[in-house]
């Protein structure tokens, strides 16, 4: 009878997970129901790339040039989703959306068989499935969804490494730290990362010096050589490892400002009435619980805890800590400023972290069932006040000239259905680059290299010239939009008086322009 009642509250169990990954990958769904997939200016990158593989021409970049500033592995995983049957940009939604299903799904699963809570196994599920960034992540074409699922897998099975001491373990986390590397140049912050864990972690079951040298050696052999073999092709095909990296040094401040907003846009939630009651408690949090942790120390009725007990906590940490390092030192040299997407890899980690330190501090019998109630109330009202963002960011999606790359204005647009029927070769400058790289492709065949327009007429004319020099064809395309074109100075008048074009096509919605020299 036992046994069938635990049977039970297992399938239940696994149903609830199941219901939060399903949530999840609708949410991400939702955003592309009208329009298709979100676009980035790297997706364009990306698609171009899967493109090329599908036309058995290896990895390029839209171009042609070769594919080194990104790694290979999601436009490989774009390609393979595609079956050769549809494009890659048409995939991308799909399987991003199942990416992040999965890694709700695969956190749920592991979180049932580490917790002592079950609540917190499975809130833990819907409140990553109601993650409005990551959620909106996913709904881009751009490898986030595929790196986030790769980091958390690598650091479950470290934690299952370093806890059963099972070489299996150690082996599955080399390999997906291996694909998240070959997803994004930052995978390497985690393999610096987990390397370290092994050096410094015991585990449960402790072992020499000497071994833990070896098995961090292992691991690091296994998960950087795809990378250390991909960097000597991109060497000797483009010259450089990793394309070009230049940019101003920004104020380390400045950086740190911004991922601050991020971080604290995290916690931010809408929910009518109660939310300043709501930040106050979440604000105290911390101190509840570890003044319930002391109190119960203190009366003898903490429940004995050992150093494994808190080898989650080390690991997802320590992940967040040292992937937060090497971004913002990364950044901060290269002159970028923070985005959301930057950061979206930590959301995960730093929620496991703060859940496990909760389970540990508050688990068990000994707990002040005040102490309980009063934190599960704060989280099921922090949840709740996620529902809105996402419903929010849905309509947002699918409102007028979003972002997806069906959006009405791309889909009615005369000058875009023109050049998909009228394939240009060659360089391509325009004030909606990316969206022109996107539809100007025949089958498999990518769009050619693409510039954007300058703001001024002026930089406008140095650059014609300066492409008259070095190429022998390349078109200018000018989309009238007011949103587009706020921040240029001219307009398609002002392109028909230059010396350097001559006109092509004459559309509702914009016009094709040829250099003058090139022209028949």
């Amino acid at each position: 009878m036992a046994d069938a009642d635990s049977a039970r509250k297992s399938q239940n169990l696994d149903l609830m997970l199941l219901a939060a990954a399903a949530l999840g990958a609708v949410l991400v769904l939702a955003r592309q129901v009208l329009y298709g997939v979100g676009l980035h200016w790297d997706s364009a990158t990306y698609v171009a790339a899967a493109r090329y593989l599908l036309a058995g021409e290896g990895f390029r970049q839209y171009s042609g040039a070769a594919y080194d500033s990104w790694p290979p592995f999601y436009p490989l995983l774009l390609a393979v989703g595609s079956f050769d049957v549809l494009d890659p940009l048409k995939v991308a939604g799909p399987v991003n959306a199942a990416l992040f299903g999965i890694t709700i799904f695969v956190v749920g699963q592991y979180l049932r068989r580490r917790l002592e809570s079950r609540f917190l196994a499975v809130w833990t599920a819907l409140a990553i499935a109601l993650a409005a960034p990551l959620a909106g992540q996913a709904a881009v074409a751009l490898a986030g969804a595929a790196f986030i699922l790769l980091v958390t897998l690598t650091l479950i099975n470290t934690d299952a490494f370093l806890a059963k001491g099972r070489t299996s373990s150690l082996v599955w986390a080399g390999v997906c730290a291996a694909l998240a590397w070959q997803t994004r140049y930052a995978g390497g912050a985690l393999l610096a990362a987990v390397a370290v864990m092994l050096l410094l972690l015991r585990g449960a079951q402790p072992v020499q010096r000497v071994q833990r040298v070896r098995r961090a050696a292992g691991f690091a052999l296994l998960a950087g050589a795809p990378m250390a073999l991909w960097l000597v092709r991109n060497r000797v095909i483009s010259g450089t490892f990793t394309g070009g990296r230049g940019g101003e040094v920004l104020s380390l401040p400045v950086t740190l400002s911004g991922a601050g907003e991020v971080l604290r846009s995290w916690a931010a939630f809408d929910l009518p009435l109660v939310e300043w009651q709501a930040v106050a408690l979440l604000g105290l949090l911390p101190a509840v619980a570890l003044a319930a942790a002391g109190v119960m120390l203190v009366r003898g009725r903490w429940q004995a805890r050992t150093p494994s007990d808190w080898l989650p906590c080390f690991v997802f940490g320590g992940f967040a800590l040292a992937f937060f390092t090497v971004l913002a030192v990364s950044l901060t040299l290269r002159g970028r400023y923070v985005e959301p997407r930057f950061l979206a890899p930590l959301y995960v980690p730093l929620l496991l972290t703060a859940v496990f330190a909760l389970d540990r501090l508050l688990g068990g019998r000994a707990a002040p069932r005040t102490v309980v109630a009063v934190v599960t109330a704060v989280l099921c009202v922090w949840t709740a006040g996620q529902i809105e963002p996402n419903v929010r960011e849905v309509r947002r999606a699918n409102a007028e000239g979003a972002f997806g790359y069906a959006s009405p204005f791309w889909a009615r647009s005369e000058t875009l259905e023109w050049i998909r029927q009228n394939q240009l070769e060659g360089h391509i400058l325009s004030n909606v680059a990316l969206v022109v790289s996107i539809h100007n492709y025949a089958g498999a065949r990518p769009a050619a290299a693409y510039r954007f327009l300058p703001s001024t007429e002026e930089g406008l004319e140095e650059l014609l010239q300066g492409w008259l020099a070095e190429v022998q064809t390349f078109y200018v395309v000018w989309l009238e939009d007011e949103w587009v074109n706020r921040r240029h100075e001219y307009g398609s008048a002002d392109l028909h008086e230059s010396p350097h074009l001559e006109p092509v096509a004459e559309l509702a919605d914009g016009a094709i322009f040829k250099a003058a020299s090139a022209a028949d």
